[in-house]
């Protein structure tokens, strides 16, 4: 009997040393997911600078490989370069991933055979769920509560919530940023005994940009913060559809500009106070010290820079570069990586965080290393493309959920290196820029470069556009301007 109980003993220590193991090694991981934001809207969330960003590290170059929504999240579930996952413009978006198989062997489904409980929660996939069902729910995700398709998401919207869908309407009670932020707390609150991944996709600044109406009278005097690109005078030298948009006679001007800045600052107090709150339940839980908690958005925004209206999609700077914020267990406090990142890392860093390990067809790298600050051999230039240059099948599938803007249309393959950056236009033109002499992008200096150089710069594109997996990260390693 005695051996028995000593068994028995042994055991239950060893079950609770294995949890505290599994515990310890299997973090909590949470992504806030903002929609279409620029880093000049970050100074006016006071509670994610203060709780994400000096509780942990900021990254400065951190970029969007293709500057528009969907062929965004598809590259950061699946650690891909768009030119692989072949999601490359809104448009037909979630038909296209679904019908291709993607969501089988994507990120949630990595951490949820390793056990974690996932969920989801607002925006998925521009035209979700167009040709798999309304009542569809991904694989991988075991709380789905997401967007069904639909013209905006702020009010009057559809949510499939783990299969049966629920309407909103216009009451201030069914504001979408708010109801997130609920489910998501009730989330954090029943994701007991497992680690969990929750991706908390809140819709915000995206146009119309509708604030909650406890925030629609703030900053009524603000205005928005012009660098020398904007309404730039002199455009010769930018593409032809660079100077086509500046010419549409939709006039952006410095009004416009403010105005629309106001009504995305306005939109984004909600989900600084989700960020607060939810950061309170995981410290009220016991949770907080074990959970990596990230703030990025899926593009950025472009706001009359180079005379182009609002929008996104081009490979100028304001649409490339977001926010990036992160805390979490070992992560030092107010620091800075200054390395080249990227969404297609995001889906190997989670993965490291869980002991999980990755596909080989994964193009990105795990910037874990870099947070630890150890010695590691870092990329040199980081591919940006957009628009299906060599397929366009995909045209008559469906419509986008999003109009295409003109922007849109200028389909490019570009190296973003760590000073300089290089775009080639399927129309043959050509865009260089020396970004530490010109950080705002006034002079294309592409006519300047002699055959040589030019050369150099078209050879590595060429291999860099079409790169899979292991092959990207050697290429990445060796991109040089000369």
């Amino acid at each position: 009997m005695k051996i028995i109980k000593i068994l028995f003993l042994f055991t239950f220590l060893f079950s609770i040393t294995a949890c505290n193991i599994t515990s310890k090694n299997q973090p909590n991981i949470i992504i806030i997911l903002t929609d279409d934001m620029d880093s000049k809207l970050m100074p006016y969330m006071p509670n994610t600078n203060q709780l994400i960003g000096e509780q942990g590290a900021t990254f400065t170059n951190y970029f969007i490989t293709t500057p528009i929504c969907c062929p965004s999240r598809a590259s950061m579930l699946r650690g891909q370069y768009a030119h692989n996952t072949d999601i490359l413009e809104n448009n037909p978006g979630f038909a296209r991933f679904y019908r291709l198989k993607e969501e089988e062997d994507a990120l949630p489904v990595w951490l949820n055979q390793a056990g974690y409980q996932t969920a989801l929660i607002g925006k998925y996939l521009n035209n979700y769920p167009i040709n798999a069902g309304r009542n569809y729910v991904p694989p991988g995700w075991s709380n789905w509560h997401a967007f069904q398709y639909g013209d905006h998401f702020y009010y009057d919207y559809t949510m499939n919530e783990n299969g049966e869908l629920i309407e909103y309407q216009n009451d201030e009670s069914d504001y979408s940023t708010d109801v997130i932020k609920q489910k998501s707390l009730q989330f954090i609150d029943a994701a007991q005994g497992s680690p969990f991944f929750l991706l908390i996709s809140v819709y915000a600044p995206h146009g119309p940009a509708i604030a909650a109406t406890r925030h629609a009278d703030l900053f009524h005097d603000l205005e928005y913060p012009q660098s020398p690109s904007f309404n730039e005078a002199d455009i010769s030298d930018k593409p032809q559809i660079v100077q086509a948009l500046s010419q549409t006679g939709d006039e952006f001007d410095a009004g416009d500009a403010n105005h629309l800045f106001r009504k995305r600052v306005q939109s984004l107090q909600a989900v600084d106070e989700l960020v607060e709150e939810i950061i309170q339940t995981l410290e009220a839980n016991g949770q907080l010290e074990n959970t990596y908690i990230i703030f990025t958005s899926d593009n950025g925004f472009h706001m009359g820079e180079h005379g182009i209206p609002s929008g996104k999609g081009t490979a100028y700077e304001e649409d490339i570069k977001v926010p990036f914020l992160i805390r979490g267990p070992d992560i030092v406090a107010g620091s800075m990586v200054n390395q080249i990142t990227a969404n297609i890392d995001l889906a190997p860093t989670l993965a490291e965080f869980a002991n999980v390990k990755t596909p080989e067809f994964v193009d990105g790298r795990s910037f874990a290393p870099l947070l630890r600050n150890e010695p590691i051999t870092w990329r040199t230039g980081l591919l940006i493309e957009f628009g299906y240059i060599r397929d366009e099948e995909n045209s008559s599938e469906t419509e986008s959920s999003e109009n295409t803007s003109e922007a849109e249309k200028g389909k490019f393959r570009g190296i973003r290196f760590e000073s300089h950056v290089y775009i080639e236009y399927e129309n043959g033109e050509i865009e260089f820029y020396d970004l530490i002499n010109d950080p705002y992008q006034l002079e294309n200096l592409a006519q300047q470069l002699d055959e040589t150089m030019l050369k150099h710069l078209h050879n590595q594109l060429q291999v860099l556009q079409f790169c899979v997996a292991d092959e990207c990260v050697e290429l990445e390693n060796h991109l040089t301007v000369k």
